[in-house]
């Protein structure tokens, strides 16, 4: 097997073990933040809520980054040909990781009325490729869903003492 192969593998293997980390670890890191805005809410807890979530930005766009270069070596490296319509550009990769990017954090909006955002078509021969391309898709799925949910639990924990904050003091 070529390097191009085990990057994939090794790819395949962080975006499982990122996933998984987001799903059932996430929520100590979450309480933490949700008691510091019990405690005492301030402009530097919303800092530290946004410095969290911006993580969570990073770990995607590294996914998104190791996945194109994943496809492009494995494409001009390995000599493997992933799409139907044969080879591929860079840019035309990285459409295509985008476009897998969209329909997980859509949640199959655009596969149920067949939108897409490239002409590229997974080579269905290459088992192995389309189960790399779902693990990439459904790690953007599951940890949109995550953070959306927990975004909207830790906006309400804010508007609620932003709320007595203000009510506090309307008294003095």
């Amino acid at each position: 097997m070529s390097w191009p192969i085990w990057l994939a593998i090794i790819n395949t293997f962080a975006m499982i073990f990122a996933a998984v980390s987001v799903v059932f670890f996430h929520d100590r890191k979450s309480t933490d933040i949700a008691q510091l805005i019990d405690y005492s809410f301030s402009t530097q807890v919303l800092k530290r809520v946004i410095l969290y979530y911006r993580g969570f930005v990073m770990l995607m766009l590294l996914f998104f980054i190791t996945f194109s270069v994943s496809l492009f070596a494995l494409q001009r490296g390995a000599g493997v040909v992933l799409f139907a319509e044969g080879s591929a550009t860079l840019l035309g990769m990285m459409l295509f990781a985008f476009d897998l990017m969209a329909r997980g954090a859509l949640f199959d909006w655009m596969e149920h009325f067949d939108w897409r955002l490239t002409p590229l078509h997974m080579n269905r021969e290459l088992f192995w490729f389309v189960l790399y391309a779902f693990v990439f898709r459904m790690f953007y799925a599951v940890t949109l869903l995550r953070i959306v949910f927990s975004f909207a639990w830790l906006y309400r924990k804010i508007s609620l003492a932003k709320k007595d904050h203000t009510d506090g003091q309307a008294y003095i």
